[in-house]
């Protein structure tokens, strides 16, 4: 009796200690994959806030789940209402695209959210403002090019018969002298004529390239010499020009063909505000752009047609041609620059013209290796 108790107490003692090691052994593992998880979790956690996509997860109540850094900040941003506004715009799962009237776009991936008792959708927002930008002026100039190839052949072919009628006009008028009244009729042919070709030497110079000599240029300088040039135009409508350009800014532009920008955006300034109306020239500089606002108290410009403004041939003059604005383009852009325009359709219009200054100029030339 006492050697089989012996055994069994030696029995017990071995599996007491293998119920110990195992025991620790647990505790190590289940350290282990805590750690594990916690590490796991935190590696989530990082992936989470450090990506660009604002991430949300919603269930079927509007309670959040989810939201990490980047929702955070659009939520700051935008408004908790209109972010979730735009959520509750979208209740089925794929991608959507959702534009803000054209000042914001938004890509959204959504996806079905099963989670305990509740189903939902799992949100993936993304800002695709400058992405749209960007391919809504890939097309813009795309058709730019398009319908610069097609009015350059137009133009060809009108010019020439212009010449014929001008010259037999002209030979007319000379034989007319002792008619003056055929005569009158003559000269508004030539008058005519004249201008048709004026046009067509604008079509052409929208067509073609635009090659720029750059130098800097006092911007409040040329804007001045502008002004003096168009005085004329601006006196008669008894138009107030203010000038708040700042005297240190300076302009790296083409300076001839920067003028006749100018000079399309003050010209189209003074037609559309009344008499007695305002134009304000102001300026801003930074390490990259030098930036002038052109704005006035005029008739405003509709929504349908600002989205058209820099396009040939479009125009809200009842005797304008459209090419003056799309030509102030193509500078612009030859200058590695842009130009904007913004307008409630009423009493206010604002252009802005931004061109890179020398030293970002250059390092844009020779990043392109030119």
């Amino acid at each position: 009796m006492s050697d089989f108790s012996n055994i069994n107490v030696d029995l017990l003692k071995e599996v007491v200690e293998a119920v110990n090691k195992t025991t620790e052994s647990l505790k190590e593992s289940y350290s282990l994959l805590q750690k594990k998880l916690e590490h796991t979790q935190g590696l989530l956690d990082s992936v989470l806030d450090n990506t660009n996509s604002a991430i949300i997860a919603q269930d079927d109540k509007n309670g959040v789940f989810l939201k990490n850094r980047r929702a955070k900040e659009l939520i700051d941003e935008l408004g908790s209402e209109k972010v979730f506004h735009i959520l509750s715009l979208f209740s089925t799962t794929g991608v959507h695209d959702y534009d803000d009237e054209g000042r914001r776009y938004f890509r959204l991936s959504v996806s079905a959210l099963s989670y305990e008792d509740s189903e939902g959708f799992v949100y993936v927002m993304d800002d695709i403002t400058r992405l749209k930008k960007f391919e809504q002026e890939k097309q813009r100039n795309e058709r730019l090019r398009i319908m610069g190839e097609m009015a350059a052949n137009i133009a060809h072919e009108v010019r020439n018969p212009l010449g014929s009628i001008e010259l037999y006009a002209s030979l007319l008028a000379r034989d007319l002298e002792s008619e003056p009244d055929k005569k009158r009729l003559t000269t508004s042919i030539i008058k005519g004529v004249r201008t048709i070709n004026a046009v067509i030497s604008n079509t052409l110079l929208f067509a073609k390239e635009i090659k720029i000599n750059p130098s800097e240029h006092v911007l409040a300088d040329i804007v001045d010499e502008v002004v003096l040039y168009l005085q004329h135009i601006i006196r008669d409508k008894k138009v107030k020009v203010i000038n708040k350009l700042d005297e240190e800014h300076i302009i790296y532009c083409d300076e001839d063909m920067y003028k006749q920008v100018i000079m399309n955006l003050i010209g189209n300034a003074v037609d559309a505000v009344g008499v007695g109306g305002e134009i304000t020239a102001t300026s801003e500089m930074t390490d990259k752009y030098t930036v002038l606002h052109i704005r006035d108290n005029g008739h405003g410009i509709d929504e349908d047609m600002l989205s058209r403004l820099f396009m040939p041939f479009q125009t809200t003059k009842a005797k304008g041609t459209g090419l003056g604005l799309s030509i102030s383009y193509k500078i612009i852009k030859a200058h590695g620059g842009d130009i904007t325009a913004e307008s409630n359709g009423e009493n206010y219009t604002m252009f802005t013209v931004s061109v890179p200054t020398k030293s970002y100029a250059l390092s844009l030339e020779e990043e392109n290796g030119e």
